[in-house]
């Protein structure tokens, strides 16, 4: 209830408009007295405090509680009841990248120390299979120098996996120099391994934590990039629905801010029980959410709704390896 008194006077203070009721239709400020009492003040704090409590445990409600309800109201014009999606996006977003920050590896990746990488498996494994070919007399008599080439290719890209020396981008340079030029590295590959040893040159062994560790850093980008996309797919999903692009784009914050939502409740969990793969099993929730906000929302049956599901999670999917890849380019171009 509102203790302050009407101004007798019908012009707003802020924006000079006529004021025919408590609040100016024109810019929304009250038309009140301004000689307020201490009283009024603390009575005005408390009452806006609690407004806004009441607003976001009635949004935190129905979206955990109610897949889809927050969407069909906003698309109905009911909105002064809730917490705006996008600031509720854009505050919950920050919360689960600033917490995850937190329960992140302690070391500095940058720090060059010795680490067995990954890479070498593959070189490992891919020179063993050509070699048990090789070893196994299958391979034709035309194909044993070629096979014999591609081992020794293969032993060379081993040992720059783990060079350093910072002689990894010379070496292989001087490699794609000399094998023949039909079986160069195209291109895209060439200039990426280029500029994965000139980091490894740069960083040591470390170098794969530390591109973990840009990538991490660019992940709310990421995100931030594949909302609009997700939005895109509803629409082509659901064009025979009639809504807008912008209500896809609701129904897209609502649901990336439940997943923000749960990853907070998982990482708290996994600061208790040391384990990423509740991580994993937080999936299972957001997935059968997905399924239900989408049946809500769009008013289709359960067996549509959860086909559905999979083929935006499948193009979903694509999106996010073609977007992450271009990261990566990207910070290989500028780190």
């Amino acid at each position: 209830m509102k203790t302050q008194h009407i101004r007798k006077d019908k012009n707003c203070l802020n924006c000079g408009h006529d004021v025919p009721d408590r609040f100016c239709g024109h810019c929304g400020q009250e038309n009140v007295e301004t000689k307020e009492s201490f009283g009024h003040l603390v009575s005005h704090f408390f009452q806006d405090i609690t407004h806004y409590d009441s607003k976001l445990l009635l949004t935190l409600k129905y979206l955990f509680f109610y897949p889809g309800h927050l969407t069909k109201m906003y698309m109905q014009g009911h909105r002064m009841d809730y917490v705006n999606p996008i600031r509720l996006y854009v505050f919950t977003s920050f919360v689960f990248f600033l917490m995850l920050s937190f329960v992140q590896e302690g070391h500095n990746p940058y720090d060059r120390h010795r680490k067995e990488p990954t890479t070498r498996m593959v070189f490992d494994t891919t020179g063993t299979r050509l070699q048990q070919a090789l070893d196994s007399g299958k391979v034709e008599a035309d194909e044993i120098e070629k096979t014999k080439a591609a081992i020794a290719v293969m032993r060379t890209m081993r040992e720059l996996s783990h060079d350093t020396t910072g002689r990894a981008t010379a070496r292989y340079d001087s490699l794609q120099a000399a094998v023949p030029e039909n079986e160069k590295h195209g291109f895209i590959l060439r200039n990426f391994l280029h500029r994965y040893y000139e980091m490894q040159d740069k960083y040591g062994e470390n170098v794969q934590d530390v591109i973990r560790d840009k990538m991490a850093h660019n992940y709310p980008k990421l995100m931030f990039l594949l909302l609009p996309f997700f939005a895109l797919l509803l629409k082509w999903f659901y064009f025979r629905k009639a809504h807008y692009y912008a209500d896809h784009a609701i129904f897209a914050i609502h649901m990336h801010t439940f997943i923000f939502m749960t990853g907070i409740i998982a990482v708290l969990l996994n600061l208790l029980l040391h384990s990423d793969s509740v991580y994993a099993w937080f999936m299972i929730p957001v997935y059968i959410y997905f399924v239900f906000a989408l049946r809500n929302t769009y008013a289709v049956s359960f067996g549509i709704a959860l086909l559905d599901s999979v083929l935006i999670l499948i193009c979903y999917a694509l999106g996010t390896l073609i977007v992450a890849l271009l990261f990566l380019l990207l910070i290989f171009a500028i780190a």
